[in-house]
């Protein structure tokens, strides 16, 4: 049984006390101006775990395939949903921004969109654009993949497109920004939308999303385009927000509260059509473009990630300080996985059997930690404490 927890929005008609009014409207000021769940850090970082993992489990298949043992080809096969960790965290931001734009205009009764745009500034261009330097550093720019021309894409947080026009850039540690290219894109249209729509209105928004997602996949494949029209589109992978913001607007700045059984029972549902789809249909690297597969796979995976999101939200259960300050730190664990894999490779001392695979992974998530944690103390915290100068809703501390 779901139940809300609401937030207040406005005052009771009924004549109160001085004392009893003056303690109300304390209420509603912090539960209104401030917005911060701990437990959707702690997802964060297992959205960046599965992505991380997925990106070894090709290695493992040839291991498999060579004559390894089969019961790491079915655990390869479960954690290749990883894949869709990219989409889980599309649902998470879809969800946080729009929560966070809806509680500023009831808060306030006006949306700051100039204010919106320099948080997002200030937390996502420091390391995009430092990581877009580091891919163009002769030494990590392997092969000379990562050209000018996808660079200057890139630079225009237009990626992802430059990725739908000529594929993937050769062994690049850049890859990871066709994602927060999308999410960029998102957060320059989205502010201005909901400053002039209501709540149901943003909702109706959502449900066109959906539509539009849906009619330009048909599109893609009606016209026999390639594989990467679909998955970097910007179009087409709007299922997730779409998702994200269906969850803030029906909540309404509230909470479901479920039993501790019932959201393991969700958390199952919302991973098994991943693991489906990931595995049968493998919309994340067909040869071609299929009709069920593309038309049904995706908002299958929006659904399952939704599902993820709602069965995490509102948890009593108090997430470890560890996987918190994990996902704190996800956005550059995210940026940085692919450089932690080349320097893995490169100092990778085993070399041969199931121990050089399970070294190397371990090698890199290393790596990749200690990049991200210096990163956020070194690069992005100032940027971040800039950025508390423009919240009206307070959110995670620095």
């Amino acid at each position: 049984m779901l139940v809300l927890m609401p937030q207040p929005i406005s005052f009771p008609s009924a004549p109160e006390s001085e004392q009893v009014a003056e303690t109300r409207s304390e209420s509603r000021s912090v539960s209104r101006t401030s917005f911060y769940r701990p437990e959707l850090d702690m997802l964060r970082f297992f959205a960046f775990l599965a992505v991380f993992r997925f990106h070894f489990t090709e290695a493992i298949d040839r291991y498999v395939e060579s004559g390894g043992r089969h019961w790491v080809g079915l655990v390869n096969s479960l954690t290749r949903a990883g894949v869709f960790g990219v989409d889980l965290f599309f649902v998470l931001s879809a969800y946080l921004i729009t929560e966070l734009l809806l509680r500023e205009k009831e808060q306030f009764g006006y949306l700051d969109v100039r204010a919106f745009y320099w948080r997002r500034i200030l937390r996502i261009w420091p390391l995009y654009f430092f990581a877009i330097g580091l891919a163009l550093f002769p030494p990590l720019n392997r092969q000379h993949g990562f050209t000018w021309r996808y660079a200057a894409a890139f630079l225009l947080l237009a990626g992802n497109w430059s990725v739908v026009a000529w594929g993937w850039p050769l062994r690049t540690i850049a890859i990871p920004l066709w994602t927060v290219s999308i999410e960029e894109q998102f957060y320059l249209l989205w502010p201005p939308i909901v400053r002039v729509l209501s709540r149901f209105r943003v909702l109706l928004a959502a449900m066109a999303m959906l539509v539009v997602s849906s009619a330009v996949r048909v599109l893609m494949v009606a016209t026999h385009r390639g594989v990467f029209s679909v998955w970097c589109n910007s179009l087409t992978r709007l299922d997730p927000i779409a998702a994200g913001i269906l969850i803030a607007t029906v909540l309404q700045g509230g909470v479901p509260r479920f039993r501790l059984v019932v959201r393991l029972g969700m958390l199952l549902a919302g991973v098994a059509p991943l693991v489906l789809v990931a595995n049968v249909w493998r919309i994340q690297g067909p040869n071609s473009l299929q009709w069920f597969p593309t038309l049904v796979g995706f908002p299958l995976v929006a659904a399952g990630c939704a599902l993820i999101l709602l069965a995490v939200l509102g948890t009593s259960v108090r997430p470890p300080g560890v996987l918190v300050y994990l996902g704190k730190i996800s956005y550059g664990l995210y940026v940085y996985h692919t450089l932690g894999s080349f320097l893995a490779e490169k100092l990778d001392f085993v070399r041969s059997g199931l121990p050089h695979l399970i070294a190397r992974e371990a090698l890199a998530f290393s790596i990749t930690i200690v990049l991200a944690a210096a990163s956020y103390k070194f690069l992005e915290s100032p940027f971040l404490r800039l950025k508390k100068r423009f919240e009206l809703v307070r959110s995670r501390p620095v």
